[in-house]
């Protein structure tokens, strides 16, 4: 486990920059594939993006595997029974940003935000209590976990720009890796097939996943009571969402309150 200590200087004008490059070059693109449009997928209480909160009716079980990775990751820095309930998949392109946001929507702020990426590096903007305040920059790269407690909980945060790999379409070092051919009996680490590897190795040199696992509810705490109609609402609807050509530079100023 890493914890983030790498920062950038933040130089006046730099963003705004890039960003004026970068969103220049969207329209370029050859056209997607339905996984390259992936942009979110939500895990056990879905969070609804319109009214902004989690409830008891919107819940599949979440996976056991990253349940236990993320209890013993909080455990080894200090929070004891920490349970994984919700979490958010971002499937970031290279022209990808998350806007400035808090994540307040848990019901328990005590319990920390557990956050791991995967693939392409990625700038990573944390912020004060209130959104003017001046960030501070830092790099996030492939297998790093980030453990938003405390303080900084409640902070506002971001995702500007997704770095393109120095060395063209590649995998990061850590992801080249090969599995031990023996592996423990109650590892947590599966093997997968050649096939399925190809298709998220392929996927990630030029992209970046990063996973937000969160514990919503406090032991012995329940969800309020919504409005009948708030109940009535399409179970199926708000787990994971699929971007199109038009909406990339709108994206930009997207600000998710997750």
């Amino acid at each position: 486990m890493k914890i983030k200590t790498q920062f950038l200087p933040l130089r006046k004008g730099l963003l705004k920059e890039e960003f004026r490059y970068f969103f220049k070059e969207v329209n370029k693109r050859r056209p997607r594939s339905l996984l390259e449009k992936l942009r979110w997928v939500t895990l056990g209480y879905h969070y609804n993006w319109d009214s902004k909160k989690y409830s008891a009716d919107h819940y599949t079980p979440f996976p056991s595997d990253l349940a236990f990775l993320s209890e013993q990751v909080a455990t080894a820095c200090g929070f004891q029974g920490f349970r994984a309930e919700a979490g958010i998949l971002n499937y970031y392109r290279l022209d990808s940003t998350l806007g400035i946001h808090v994540d307040r929507s848990e019901l328990d702020h005590s319990k920390p935000l557990l956050s791991f990426s995967f693939g392409q590096s990625a700038i990573f903007l944390l912020g004060g209590l209130k959104r003017d305040e001046a960030p501070t920059p830092m790099f996030m790269h492939s297998g790093d976990i980030m453990v938003m407690s405390g303080f900084s909980r409640l902070l506002n945060h971001a995702v500007p720009r997704v770095l393109p790999s120095p060395e063209g379409e590649s995998l990061p070092c850590c992801l080249e890796t090969l599995l031990p051919a023996d592996l423990p009996r109650d590892s947590v680490v599966e093997p997968c097939s050649v096939e399925d590897w190809q298709v998220c190795a392929s996927y990630l040199k030029t992209a970046r996943v990063n996973m937000t696992v969160r514990q919503v509810l406090a032991v012995g705490q329940d969800f309020p009571l919504e409005p009948t109609e708030e109940n009535k609402r399409d179970v199926t609807t708000g787990f994971c969402h699929l971007d199109d050509e038009t909406s990339q530079v709108k994206r930009a100023r997207l600000n998710t309150d997750c």
